[in-house]
Order: structure tokens, then C-alpha cells, then sequence
């Protein structure tokens, strides 16, 4: 089922890419307090927009509503990504480029 085109998107969706790519320049990730070391973050981003299986991801609710508005009116979203060694990290990814996981 594909996502593009629409305005919303609820929280707990599992999301996939729908076509891979390169990491978008604009795309971040939150801190956390370097609870996991940047060279496993920018690992994890670019194997989720490469496309990678074994990553899971899952659209993040996010509390603070003026935040919430400005990702929705740019056409983003916070995505939770997850690799198989436990790793977790949340960045902001396209809304178009998105698709749900079967």
C-alpha cells in the first residue's frame, strides 16, 4: 500500500522506502545523548534509505504540536529505525518516499 500524497499519517505505522536512494540532506536524526555512536546512526539512516529489509522502521508520534505541524506542512515525518542488534534511532524522513510494510 503505498502512502504518498497524503497528509497524515498515524503513529505505529510500519513504513518501508519506496524507492531507494540516497540520504536526504535535510534529513537528521534526534539526540540522544550519545547513547549510540554516530557512525552507527548515519549506518542505520543510509541502509533504511538504501532500501535495507533488515531495518525496521515505524512512524514516531510526536507530542509537541507546533513541531508536529511544521513536519507536516514540509511533508516529513520522525521515524523510528530499528537493525536486528537492537540499535534504535529516530530521524526525519519524506513522506513521499514512503510506503507500508507488509
Amino acid at each position: 500500500m503505498a502512502i504518498g500524497n497524503v497528509k497524515f499519517i498515524s503513529a505505529g505505522t510500519r513504513v518501508k522506502v519506496r524507492t531507494p536512494g540516497d540520504v536526504p540532506a535535510w534529513s537528521e536524526w534526534d539526540d540522544d545523548h550519545q547513547r549510540t555512536s554516530v557512525s552507527v546512526k548515519r549506518r542505520l539512516q543510509k541502509l533504511f534509505f538504501a532500501g535495507d529489509r533488515r531495518i525496521g522502521a515505524e512512524v514516531v508520534y510526536v507530542s509537541n504540536e507546533a513541531q508536529r505541524e511544521k513536519l507536516r506542512t514540509a511533508g516529513r515525518v520522525k521515524l523510528q529505525l530499528r537493525d536486528p542488534a537492537g540499535s534504535i534511532i529516530v530521524i526525519t524522513a519524506p513522506l513521499e518516499n514512503l510506503a507500508a510494510a507488509s
